[in-house]
């Protein structure tokens, strides 16, 4: 259980704290549902990242697994860079203050809006997801009129198969990302003897919850061996981006690679490939999300009804469930419950624990064993939630997203409030919503505490 934990949990008479607050206590104070994020956990997870692949490694976040203005202004402290795939990530980071230059924008469908944005705003890199989207950005780029000129990655459909669920499964026969090999090839060729942008990589993305270290040691193998041969059409010291896909535990006992097997597994496939003798000089970047800040985050839901099924099973109906996480619906994510509002330890019984959405597949978590005497009011933890759970929530039934509160240090801070009802139906233009203004963005917040990455 403690690897599924925040690393700052400990328990007082039975009953969790993170960051020295009773998950009790920020309940009461933020209400429920809440998204609770260990922020020394999230600290210490990016350290021990950059100690596993050293000063020079491209350090990437995948914002989709979670973004929000306070957590990037952290990993502009701590010199990461930010990946992005639409122009709301992409604004988001902006107005957090981010640099620019240290944005890598992906996506497989990105609109000529988002391409022209990304080159107004300054982006670092793009990776180029088909054929066609050189032109897009070639046509975005005299929209803008700028001068600027993202260096660009082409994202390849490698000839892998991960054993993960096939809904997060990313490459191989019938996915929708990247260009097979030797389309991508003449992607390469194309723009190199172009001359007007310039190609710096490669980039393949497995996919996630990838438990197996051998298939990275494969993903570096299949990077190497397309750079290889194109050599000339890259620049002295060209790019692996090897993605993300690092498995993080959301049960007891699950076994996921460390970080350091992670990194060496990818280190053996660089050197079976022979990449420094092939390459010569490249530089090595990687895309975690999942594996970063999964296990910092845990969402608390109170008790709503108690309620009795066929048979001896029981219910517990909680305050949330699909519309803030709907993983468990999505492809049959499984979660620890606990019970902060009573000790662990006590006799317990097998509850169904289900959310409050007009769907029967609105559980989230079939058979959790907790206390029997388990009671409505009751403060229900789910840890293990920080990644695709915020990120993935919508609004069904006119249930507002939840907040998001840091905690570290005794200390509780709201950095995403609740939505209001007044957010739900603000685009309702029947209702008196406004319509926004055209073309209109605010300008960037100022991020004094943020300092340039390492990244260029």
């Amino acid at each position: 259980m403690k690897r599924v934990l925040p690393a700052s949990w400990t328990e007082a008479g039975g009953r969790g704290r993170v960051g020295g607050v009773a998950l009790t206590e920020i309940a009461a104070r933020f209400g429920t549902p809440l998204i609770v994020v260990d922020e020394s956990h999230l600290e210490d997870r990016l350290a021990r990242f950059r100690a596993a692949f050293g000063v020079d490694a491209g350090l990437t976040y995948a914002g989709k697994a979670f973004l929000c203005g306070a957590l990037v202004r952290l990993l502009a402290r701590e010199g990461w860079l930010v990946d992005v795939v639409s122009g709301g990530e992409l604004e988001l980071v902006r107005r957090a203050g981010f640099p620019m230059r240290d944005v890598i924008l992906h996506g497989n469908a990105k609109s000529a809006a988002e391409l022209k944005r990304a080159i107004e705003y300054g982006v670092g890199r793009i990776v180029i997801d088909h054929p066609d989207e050189v032109d897009d950005l070639r046509k975005a780029a005299t929209v803008a009129g700028s001068d600027h000129r993202p260096d660009l990655l082409l994202r390849l459909n490698a000839d892998l198969t991960p054993e993960t669920h096939e809904k997060v499964r990313t490459v191989g026969p019938g996915t929708h990302f990247g260009m097979a090999p030797p389309v991508a090839a003449s992607v390469a060729r194309r723009i190199a003897g172009a001359g007007e942008w310039r190609l710096v990589g490669a980039h393949i993305h497995a996919g996630s919850q990838i438990r197996d270290p051998a298939l990275f040691s494969r993903i570096a193998e299949e990077a190497v061996g397309f750079v290889a041969p194109l050599r000339l059409c890259f620049p002295e010291t060209v790019d692996l981006d090897l993605g993300g896909g690092l498995a993080a535990p959301y049960r007891a006992g699950e076994d996921v690679p460390t970080l350091r097997e992670y990194a060496k597994a990818l280190e053996v496939g660089l050197r079976r490939s022979d990449a420094e003798a092939r390459l010569g000089s490249y530089r090595l970047i990687v895309e975690p999300g999942r594996s970063v800040i999964a296990n910092a985050g845990l969402t608390l839901y109170t008790i709503h009804a108690r309620k009795r099924l066929d048979g001896a099973a029981e219910a517990l109906a909680v305050d949330g469930g699909l519309s803030d996480n709907p993983r468990p619906s999505l492809y049959g994510a499984s979660y620890e419950v606990l019970n902060a509002s009573r000790p662990r330890g006590e006799a317990g019984r097998t509850f169904r624990v289900v959310g409050r959405h007009c769907e029967s597949g609105d559980v989230i978590a079939p058979a959790a064993m907790l206390p029997g005497d388990s009671a409505v009011g009751d403060v229900l933890a789910i840890p293990g939630t920080g990644a695709y759970v915020f990120a993935m929530s919508s609004r069904y039934n006119g249930v507002g997203r939840p907040a998001v509160v840091f905690v570290r240090d005794g200390v509780a801070r709201k950095v995403v409030r609740r939505e209001t009802d007044d957010d739900l139906l603000a685009c309702d233009l029947a209702l008196g919503g406004p319509e926004p203004a055209r073309g209109a963005r605010p300008e960037p917040v100022s991020a004094a505490a943020t300092r340039p990455s390492r990244a260029r």
